[in-house]
């Protein structure tokens, strides 16, 4: 029992904590008895791991990325009661652990599972100072969690975590591997879109260090009367297993589109779907993933031969001779590197042509080719349209035009050039502020694109510079953004600009002074008529 030490359950003043709630019915409450049964279940992972047989179902090379001499960045380990799915869950630890020993010390544990018992959109967070497990306390990361949530789909919401297991089931699991190290646990909802689902990935990514993992709890295709899912009459376990294999390839190639495409086509019941699309959103380009172990419900000699539920474990991490590691999108190079002469003419072309399409309501530009030609373009960045119309003859050379429309996202939740797309059809039929623009403004347009470098966090309010920053403030829930050229527009100082972005927040004019969190970015903005 190596490792094992026992903390007190007793809760100190002030504390809140979530109880385990299936301790003694999912799982042993026993400490003696279940750090035994984890003892065991980690020796067997880890001498099948050496041996290379935990996962010969999927020996395929595509399927198998992860090196055992790359980094881990996160797992997906399944939330049955533990005489179903727990062995196969100690796969993903066991790799953790292997990690532990070789090259780096896991800090800090992002925990994601699925809602199964409250319907609701978002990200749930917790109020808790610490979830409870039979072999120790697991305390939060609490000034996480509260910066959590000034993002959009982010709440606390303690109800939902205090009935779900999904979380629960990995709690003892990571206590046994890392010790009372802090986590974030957080349930994910229904997430209604793929921008959805970039949105909450992009705001977990602002926070993950290097020596943070992220653990998803999830189990994958359900099948069977009891699940209301039967694709398949016979060969039950081969179906299944070929269901689960095509659902690892989208996972695996963070083809998080072709995911949501596999999921409509199939009907699979991936219970930790939404959960599985955030990491996706999450891991880097070059980062592989590799199946440690595959087991189903029909392993089990109490599940009857009409039913099954499949469970792997999956770990995500560099590829061998890589450099994979968790790094905010703030930090990435290629994200504050300047477009280039021709990226920009590309996406005014392309800001033109949807604008076209949509007065025409003809099919909005296939955008496929432009990601090939400049692969930049297949980034997500958070991106302005503002139109303008040209006036006929001013007295004043500087009033040569008028805004028509502006419209666009801070948040980096389509790739640029999708976004672009997107954010010009909206500028021209969505601001509500002007009618609809029709075949016959068209030529009276220009059109520019400002691209945001992504969100930044700032200590304090005196490191905004006016003209250069973008400011997003959040207080109490509330939030409000200023692009860069808006304090200098109307000739504000610092003070005037923050007393102003609070007033727009819906906040008392000097709310910004105390409590309130401060993002800025900057912008890259350019027009046709720059670009000739």
């Amino acid at each position: 029992m190596s490792g094992f030490r026992f903390f007190s359950k007793k809760k100190t003043p002030g504390s809140r904590v979530r109880e385990a709630r299936y301790a003694g019915s999912w799982y042993n409450d026993d400490p003696l008895k279940l750090n035994q049964q984890l003892e065991e279940y980690l020796q067997s992972a880890s001498g099948a791991l050496s041996r290379r047989t935990a996962h010969a179902k999927f020996q395929e090379p595509e399927l198998n990325l992860l090196k055992d001499d790359g980094n881990l960045l996160a797992i997906v380990s399944p939330h049955a009661g533990y005489m179903f799915s727990g062995q196969t869950a100690a796969f993903g630890y066991s790799r953790a652990q292997m990690q532990e020993k070789q090259f780096q010390k896991i800090q800090r544990v992002f925990l994601l599972g699925p809602s199964h018992y409250t319907g609701f959109e978002g990200a749930a967070l917790s109020d808790a100072t610490a979830f409870q497990t039979p072999l120790g306390n697991l305390p939060l990361d609490q000034k996480t969690v509260e910066a959590l949530c000034d993002f959009p789909l982010f709440r606390f919401m303690p109800e939902v975590h205090r009935k779900e297991h999904s979380l629960e089931l990995q709690l003892p699991l990571i206590y046994k591997t890392f010790g009372p190290i802090e986590i974030i646990p957080i349930v994910i909802g229904q997430i209604e879109d793929e921008m959805e689902t970039r949105l909450i990935g992009s705001a977990l990514k602002r926070f993950l260090k290097e020596d943070d993992m992220v653990v998803v709890s999830s189990d994958f295709c359900h099948v069977g009367p009891r699940y209301q899912y039967q694709p398949f009459t016979d060969n039950i376990k081969e179906n299944v297993y070929r269901l689960d294999k095509e659902a690892f390839t989208y996972i695996n190639r963070l083809d998080l589109e072709g995911f949501i495409d596999f999921r409509e086509r199939t009907g699979a019941t991936i219970c930790g779907f939404h959960p599985l699309c955030v990491l996706m959103s999450m891991l880097p380009d070059n980062s592989g993933g590799s199946v440690l172990n595959y087991a189903t419900s029909q392993d089990s000699l109490v599940e009857d031969d009409d039913n099954s539920v499949s469970y792997m474990a999956i770990a995500f991490g560099g590829q061998s001779g890589k450099d994979c590691r968790w790094l905010p999108d703030a930090e990435m190079p290629e994200s504050n590197a300047p477009l280039t002469s021709e990226e920009r003419k590309a996406l005014l072309m392309v800001a033109r042509e949807s604008i076209a399409a949509a007065a025409s309501k003809n099919a909005q530009p296939n955008n496929a080719e432009l990601k090939k030609t400049f692969p930049r373009f297949a980034n997500p960045r958070g991106v302005f349209v503002t139109l303008f119309k040209k006036t006929d003859n001013p007295s004043n050379p500087e009033e040569r035009r008028e805004l028509r429309g502006c419209i666009g996202h801070i948040w980096p939740v389509r790739s640029l050039v999708d976004a672009v797309c997107e954010n010009a059809t909206g500028a021209a039929m969505r601001d509500y502020r002007f009618l609809p623009v029709n075949a016959d403004d068209l030529d009276s347009l220009e059109i520019e694109i400002s691209v945001l470098t992504p969100l930044k966090r700032i200590a304090t309010y005196d490191e905004i510079v006016i003209g250069r920053d973008g400011i997003v403030l959040y207080k109490n829930g509330s939030q409000a953004v200023f692009l860069p050229h808006v304090a200098e527009q109307f000739g504000w100082n610092l003070e005037q600009t923050l007393t102003q972005l609070s007033l727009k927040a819906g906040l008392a004019e000097t709310a910004w002074k105390q409590g309130a969190r401060f993002d800025v970015f900057q912008t890259e903005s350019f027009e046709e008529h720059e670009e000739g």
